[in-house]
């Protein structure tokens, strides 16, 4: 079945609590990654429910992340959600890359 190999799927890497961190810089809502690493800045989207995040890249690239955002089972930030909406997109820090995610519902 060598037709089927062209047709493979990548699933979204699921990043546990300690490789990011939910955090507002200047008020807009920001995701610093700790160790994974994007390899396009471009074309990035995000995804804002309650129990999960998902950062969706260009092509195969894209990130499952909890929404309990630290070891300790503390949730994400006071007033994520509203700065979400309000500013329709996060910041993405990796590797000294700043990437923007634009929401999408």
């Amino acid at each position: 079945m060598r037709w089927m190999s062209r047709y493979v799927l990548e699933m979204p890497q699921f990043l546990k609590p300690d490789q990011f961190t939910l955090s507002f810089d200047d008020g807009t809502p920001t995701i610093a990654l700790h160790g994974p690493t994007v390899s396009d800045t471009e074309g990035w989207s995000f995804l804002n429910r309650a129990t999960l995040l998902v950062l969706d890249g260009p092509g195969e690239e894209g990130f499952l992340l909890p929404r309990v955002a630290s070891p300790e089972g503390e949730p994400a930030p006071e007033r994520w959600d509203e700065a979400v909406a309000s500013i329709g997109s996060v910041q993405v820090l990796t590797s000294g890359a700043r990437v923007t995610a634009l929401v999408i519902e």
